[in-house]
């Protein structure tokens, strides 16, 4: 897949607050990053904050899901939260609460999404495993 950029001024994901290093409202860390799980665990719930991003966030979508060598799946699920709950990406420590069967619940919903995206753009569907970042390490 060819890269496209944005300069960070163009992605919607960081007036959004998908950057920011505090939780919103009167939120501590320790309920952020709860209901960061919390929210991964209600897949439908998830599965609209996603349609939302890839509807409502276009310049970040292509900036970062046409980038193989990151996680696109977790990128995903972090911008899914932000745009549902204003709850930033540092908060994504919530991912490692979730039960192995959670886990892979929402790894596919992530999935379902990159695709939908990739084959917008005529690409071909991935699976979970093709879908991972192409790290050095990984093309090597």
């Amino acid at each position: 897949m060819k890269r496209i950029f944005h300069t960070w001024d163009k992605w919607e994901c960081y007036p959004a607050g998908f950057y920011e290093n505090k939780p919103p409202r009167d939120l501590t860390d320790e309920q952020a990053v709860t209901a960061y799980s919390d929210f991964l665990r209600d897949i439908q719930t998830f599965k609209v904050a996603l349609e939302r991003v890839l509807g409502e966030w276009p310049n970040s979508c292509e900036h970062y899901l046409s980038n193989e060598r990151m996680n696109r799946i977790a990128w995903l699920g972090q911008a899914a939260m932000c745009i549902h709950t204003g709850i930033p990406s540092r908060f994504r420590g919530g991912y490692n609460r979730l039960t192995d069967d959670e886990k892979q619940a929402a790894d596919l919903a992530a999935l379902d999404a990159l695709n939908a995206w990739l084959v917008g753009e005529g690409e071909e569907p991935l699976t979970l495993e093709t879908a991972g970042s192409k790290t050095e390490m990984d093309l090597y």
